[in-house]
């Protein structure tokens, strides 16, 4: 979002939480009983997506399609240097990991709202026909597979566009209903959740790679309940915090965290010293601290003239673009193109909005 535009506090405050419970999904912490938190820190995908959804509605009103759409286009294949990290061997199959989702689901939000302008109760219907969508792809393709093509469309891709968009369509219904539409939802689908249950439904819950009923029932409680929530907050009072800053910077945040993550649990210290051994979620604390130091210093470095103004030139974008493919497509070394990609996004992340505002133009 253009730095001039006036943001929502809320949005801010919701991917701050996301940023929150994805420091817990990714520890992964299998010890003293903390296994069970993976799944819940497993959900952040649904707050990211339900607020990037309703940043490219009001994208829609501000910006003009080209600008928008080419600034998605540049995230999509940017973001690449983030499957690289998590995936060594990303290349071989072209999967959308959460960031090209964030893109391909803001784009066709910001294209509904510039051109449609949908109702709110649309985008609730528009949910249901996206998370069934997904049933109707894996029999229309039982048995096929179509390389870089059907595992971004449906499971199992890491993030394939359907189901995952339901998120984005009700992440809009959520911000545009009010409080009591919002309480109505998602005891709605708690009741039916908890039905299903005692029924004995197969629910298969836990399934989020393949969104069983389950899931899709837990993630929409999530943000109905969410979205309610708040709505109800007194937002002034947060105007600084921990999650507005989170959520101002979660691509950085993205970026930041996971390597600090995987080296410390590279070097076991969840295991090697007592206190954080006895008391697991010390390991949390530990790695969003160091994740808040980085963030910190790498945003204080980017206000160096210096070494931002290059990134006011699309030349450099497209010199970044083919980076985050030729390294690993030219060099071999994995652990050298790990950090090369790393590098590549926390560049990425600091400078975006740079390239935001070089390619949007107002309404």
């Amino acid at each position: 979002m253009n730095a001039a535009a006036k943001r929502d506090s809320s949005i801010d405050i919701l991917k701050g939480v996301g940023c929150l419970v994805m420091i817990v999904a990714h520890s992964s912490l299998n010890m003293g009983g903390y296994e069970r938190f993976k799944f819940w820190g497993g959900l952040a995908p649904a707050l990211f997506y339900s607020a990037a959804g309703v940043t490219a509605a009001l994208q829609a009103q501000k910006y003009k399609p080209r600008g928008v759409l080419l600034t998605y286009l540049f995230l999509i294949l940017l973001g690449f240097s983030f499957n690289r990290i998590t995936d060594p061997g990303f290349l071989e199959e072209i999967e959308f990991d959460i960031i090209q989702m964030i893109a391909v689901g803001s784009a066709l939000v910001y294209l509904l709202e510039y051109y449609l302008r949908p109702p709110a109760w649309m985008y609730l219907l528009l949910g249901f026909i996206a998370f069934g969508m997904k049933f109707a792809l894996q029999a229309l393709f039982q048995n096929v597979s179509i390389v870089g093509v059907t595992n971004l469309l449906f499971p199992p891709g890491i993030f394939p566009i359907f189901p995952w968009l339901f998120l984005f369509f009700f992440g809009i219904f959520a911000y545009r209903a009010n409080r009591p539409a919002n309480l109505a939802l998602a005891l709605g689908f708690g009741a039916l959740l908890f039905t299903l249950r005692v029924r004995n439904f197969p629910l298969d819950v836990e399934n989020k790679w393949d969104m069983s009923l389950g899931y899709f029932l837990v993630c929409s409680i999530l943000v109905f309940s969410t979205f309610f929530a708040l709505k109800i907050i007194p937002l002034r009072n947060f105007p600084n915090g921990l999650l507005t800053f989170l959520g101002k910077n979660s691509l950085l945040f993205l970026y930041v965290h996971f390597p600090i993550i995987l080296y410390l649990k590279e070097i076991r210290i969840h295991r090697t010293v007592k206190l954080i051994s006895q008391n697991p979620y010390l390991f949390w604390i530990f790695a969003l601290a160091l994740t808040l130091v980085a963030m910190i210093l790498l945003l204080q470095l980017a206000k160096w003239k210096f070494a931002a103004q290059p990134f006011n030139h699309l030349t450099v974008w497209v010199v970044m673009i083919a980076l985050v493919f030729g390294v690993g497509i030219f060099l071999h070394a994995e652990t050298f193109v790990y950090w090369i990609e790393i590098a590549l996004g926390i560049i990425t992340a600091l400078f975006y909005a740079r390239l935001a505002q070089t390619l949007k133009a107002p309404r």
